[in-house]
């Protein structure tokens, strides 16, 4: 078992750049919003526009099904490393009050 814990001083700042990672999800995401509206509007309702459905617009929700699973799973460790810092520092913070107070 380790003697002791130790937390990175800067352990905020690496779960930053989730954050930018989260924002070009969101970014994508909204262009495919954009995409599938394209398509739905796109090849008309006759034979050759039924095929086209066929072969682009599923393929399409999986893509926007994935992309909201990766953001939120990435917002799933934004939160957890945000809170993991905060939980250290106030633990350093009252540790050190403590060890003051004796």
């Amino acid at each position: 078992m380790a003697d002791d814990l130790k937390v990175l001083g800067d352990l905020k700042n690496k779960f930053a750049h989730y954050d930018d990672y989260q924002r070009c999800l969101t970014d994508l995401s909204r262009a495919i919003v954009q995409i599938n509206k394209i398509n739905k509007e796109s090849a008309g309702q006759d034979e050759i526009g039924k095929t086209y459905h066929q072969q682009v617009d599923r393929p399409t929700v999986s893509l926007t099904e994935t992309l909201e699973y990766v953001n939120k799973r990435l917002g799933t460790v934004v939160d957890a490393g945000n809170q993991t810092a905060d939980t250290m520092a106030n633990a350093d913070e009252e540790a050190g009050n403590r060890s003051n107070g004796f």
